[in-house]
């Protein structure tokens, strides 16, 4: 019989819908599931989140789910601001790229801890919205996974490929659309089948196949990312000038570099611990 530490995995849980979705799959596979919640600054309130998880156990009572909540806001500014100039004259404004740095270090922060607690899975619940944003470009995830690859763990997205509803683009249809386009993936046109919300509807998890954009999705998750100024830097300065796929293309040498400072951290933490650089910048309380 597996241990709980060979038939575990961690999903990186934002409490959304997708994420929910992306944890209640995992469900269906793994016996514990460790679910890893990320924000900056101040801690907000994780009320609502417990109470999705709740419904999750319910439905799953085989399943053990962890819940753990990881401050990232000293890596997030290290990532954002180490050797900033030598940056700037590389890669130009794309050196503003704060939700691909904030993900960096979700995915930093998960190494750690699947490498302590023996889980060789993580999850997320990326799909194809909000393409604009570094961590959900292919070419940026494909670069994520080599970098997990690199410590021993996959690195998947088990609901990348499923469908969007068209509510679940709101913040496409207030930036994107105004510059005439969608970006590839979005949004759908065919209503909610297929769609991670109706999975949770379906399943008894959620009140309604689409909660998307409602007060219930604000309370549900956390916002854990700056985008308004790296919106800005996409929206009015680059795609001006330059393709999408020239955007993913620069993207990705950005974080081709970023993650090798990555590895070179997260080496050095696993080879001296506490004494390590990388050490200074994680919340203490996950030490």
């Amino acid at each position: 019989m597996k241990s709980d530490k060979d038939n575990s995995c961690a999903v990186l849980y934002s409490g959304g819908t997708d994420s929910t979705c992306s944890a209640a799959l995992m469900a269906e596979k793994f016996a514990v599931v460790h679910l890893l919640t990320f924000y900056q600054n101040k801690k907000p309130q994780t009320g609502q989140i417990e109470k999705t998880i709740a419904k999750l156990q319910k439905k799953f009572p085989k399943t053990r789910f962890v819940h753990r909540v990881i401050e990232t806001t000293r890596l997030v500014e290290h990532l954002s601001y180490d050797r900033y100039l030598a940056y700037f004259f590389r890669h130009g404004w794309l050196v503003l790229s704060t939700p691909g740095f904030t993900t960096l270090s979700w995915h930093m922060s998960a190494i750690i801890y699947c490498r302590k607690n023996g889980v060789a899975v993580v999850a997320d619940g990326l799909t194809r919205e909000l393409m604009h944003f570094p961590g959900h470009m292919d070419a940026v995830i494909k670069i994520f996974k080599k970098m997990y690859e690199g410590f021993g763990i996959s690195y998947i997205n088990p609901v990348r490929s499923w469908k969007t509803p068209p509510d679940q683009q709101f913040i496409d249809r207030l930036i994107v659309d105004q510059h005439g386009f969608y970006l590839p993936g979005g949004p759908a046109k065919t209503g909610l089948a297929g769609t991670t919300g109706q999975y949770l509807y379906k399943l008894g998890v959620m009140p309604n196949p689409n909660v998307k954009g409602s007060s219930l999705d604000h309370r549900m998750q956390f916002d854990c990312y700056p985008f308004v100024l790296y919106n800005m830097v996409v929206f009015w300065l680059y795609l001006n000038f330059a393709s999408y796929e020239n955007l993913c293309l620069k993207m990705a040498e950005l974080f081709l570099e970023k993650t090798r400072d990555a590895k070179i951290l997260l080496e050095g933490y696993f080879q001296k611990g506490k004494t390590s650089r990388l050490a200074s910048l994680l919340d203490k309380a996950f030490l």
